[in-house]
């Protein structure tokens, strides 16, 4: 993220932080968590008869190419005459489409089935159209000292958000989504008071101890932190907090949309379909933009600008509009294919679907599941015309190397003031074997597998080592002989040796998972990066039971474990290829 963005919303933070003082840490005007369709009137109206299309933008890189596509008369040369409005409000942006002011919704899958309910007390569905984006680093969870996923007991966000889906995500895969009190309020982002009192989860979480963590995007993550390190307690930020993870890790959590009423969708199929031919033009046209800036700067500026107007609300604000594109990966033709189909991927429109509305009944955001339809588009038809348009989405580009990752790893498992099996931890995955198990086939650890490819492909941006462990037990006993003075006892070098087999023996072991571990994913047809993927030998250097005092001890010592690693702190030094 660049510093601009850090200084612009210190800068906003200064300007309003004198309302601030002596506020009582109670005085926050949490929500009650209620589902969308109590909260919007259910009178559905017919749109409003006009030529012109009103359509939604949020503050969010990926409208960029929204903005583009306007800008740059996209929308026209499909026959569209197209008027954008942003509107960050998604309670207000749902009433609009209910009441026929638009036809179109615009926010993330979550916000999408969160809205869903609503549309469908009022006598129609949503159909999803098109994806812009997937966040890679524009949305964060920032905890208190001492704080990790597995003692969390309190979050702040905001309600109807767009980090809703984030943080049901990450505690329904930590297994604690009912251990966690959310606590909802009305805005995202740093907010003067409303009738005297705190509106936003970041103001909340500087002036109440009592929230653990806060969902917030990347500006406020980096405010509360003192620039992504270690809050210092001074100049906004919060003492001792830090950022646990953000989407730069969990890559494909948030994905952002476009949906459109259904009664309108099959009243209005074709122009829907050219509005989103213009957005994967305009898609396109942004990448060349971007590639070809210093050649192409007035145009380049022009853009920028516009996207600052629209989404920022000042033209001055440039460098923060052009910052918001590094916050979000745009998956144009190729990547709408695999989200809508499920062509290579879990992380599609199905599986989301499925994963949001299970935690938001469990938390209290959906009464009931609802259905949401795709549009089922002809891609092949809508590819034409399109410059990089692909037949095939199987290429995957490796984000780490592997030898590089590999030298590191094995010093930080090394050192003994590391916390390996903690520091930087997110998720485990654990499978165990037998004595001299030389062999883990795919249809005796399927279960096992499935499980390591939902984590690793949610969170496509950390890294996953395959470790292998052995149990030390006929290690120690052949020490204690030793200091028994046993006769034949073994001497330190055949110890030493034995350790030494022991780790070969391991990482043998992780090479042999992760070779039919990715020989599983390539069964179910899922595209995956191997360079993702990392085997170690650990030996006997990082027992669960030291010594194992049972059998069952001692046959959990003998495991591989699937290890999902953040890496963002270690950016510098895990280079990813070009």
């Amino acid at each position: 993220m660049k510093k601009i963005i850090v200084q612009f919303s210190y800068i906003f933070f200064l300007l309003v932080s004198m309302s601030y003082l002596d506020i009582n840490a109670q005085n926050i005007n949490y929500q009650t968590v209620k589902p969308l369709s109590e909260t919007v009137s259910p009178n559905l109206r017919s749109i409003k008869s006009s030529s012109t299309i009103k359509l939604p933008l949020i503050t969010w890189g990926g409208d960029v190419a929204t903005v583009l596509a306007d800008m740059d008369g996209t929308f026209k040369n499909e026959g569209l005459n197209v008027s954008l409005f942003r509107e960050d409000d998604f309670k207000k942006q749902v009433q609009m489409c209910v009441s026929g002011e638009t036809p179109y919704l615009r926010g993330t899958m979550g916000m999408i089935n969160a809205a869903s309910d609503a549309f469908r007390n009022s006598g129609t569905e949503l159909v999803v159209i098109y994806q812009l984006t997937w966040s890679v680093g524009g949305d964060a969870m920032v905890v208190r000292s001492g704080k990790n996923l597995k003692n969390i007991k309190t979050v702040g966000l905001q309600l109807y958000g767009p980090h809703m889906d984030y943080a049901a995500n990450l505690f329904a895969k930590s297994n604690r989504l009912n251990a966690v009190t959310f606590k909802w309020l009305p805005q995202l982002t740093i907010t003067d008071l409303e009738g005297g009192k705190i509106v936003d989860p970041v103001t909340a979480f500087q002036e109440s101890s009592s929230l653990d963590a806060v969902m917030s995007i990347i500006p406020d993550a980096l405010l509360l932190t003192s620039n992504g390190t270690v809050g210092t307690g001074s100049e906004g930020s919060v003492k001792g907090s830090k950022i646990l993870l953000s989407t730069k890790t969990a890559s494909r959590v948030i994905a952002d949309v476009y949906a459109v009423r259904k009664d309108y969708f099959d009243a209005n199929k074709r122009e829907v379909q050219k509005l989103v031919k213009s957005l994967m033009i305009s898609e396109e046209n942004l990448k060349d933009l971007i590639k070809n800036k210093s050649s192409n700067q007035s145009k380049y500026r022009q853009l920028m600008s516009k996207s600052a107007e629209v989404l920022l609300g000042s033209s001055q604000f440039t460098s923060d509009a052009e910052a918001l594109l590094g916050d979000c990966e745009f998956v144009g033709y190729n990547g709408n294919v695999s989200f809508f189909t499920g062509v290579g991927t879990n992380r599609n429109f199905k599986s989301l679907n499925r994963e949001i509305q299970r935690s938001f009944k469990t938390i209290g955001l959906m009464p009931a599941s609802t259905t949401i339809h795709s549009a089922n588009w002809d891609y092949p038809g809508l590819a034409s015309g399109l410059k990089y348009a692909k037949s095939s989405t199987n290429v995957v580009k490796p984000k780490f190397d592997q030898k590089k990752t590999a030298k590191i790893i094995e010093n930080q498992i090394k050192a003994e003031s590391t916390n390996w099996e903690d520091e930087g931890t997110l998720f485990v995955v654990e499978i165990n074997f037998q004595p001299n198990q030389s062999d883990f086939t795919v249809s005796q650890y399927a279960k096992d597998f499935a499980l390591a490819l939902d984590i690793a492909e949610t969170n496509g941006g950390a890294l996953v080592i395959i470790e292998g462990h052995s149990d030390p037990l006929g290690i120690l006993k052949a020490e204690k002989d030793v200091r028994d003075g046993k006769p034949g006892s073994k001497s330190k070098a055949e110890i030493g040796q034995m350790k030494q087999r022991v780790k070969t023996l391991s990482l043998e072991r992780s090479q042999t998972v992760r070779k039919n571990f990715l020989k599983y994913c390539k069964n179910k047809g899922i595209n995956i990066d191997e360079s993702q993927f990392l085997a170690v030998g650990i030996g006997v250097q990082n027992p669960k039971y030291n010594p194992p005092r049972t059998k069952a001890e001692w046959a959990a010592n003998r495991r591989v474990v699937f290890r999902i690693k953040q890496v963002e702190a270690e950016l510098e030094e895990f280079v990813p290829l070009d």
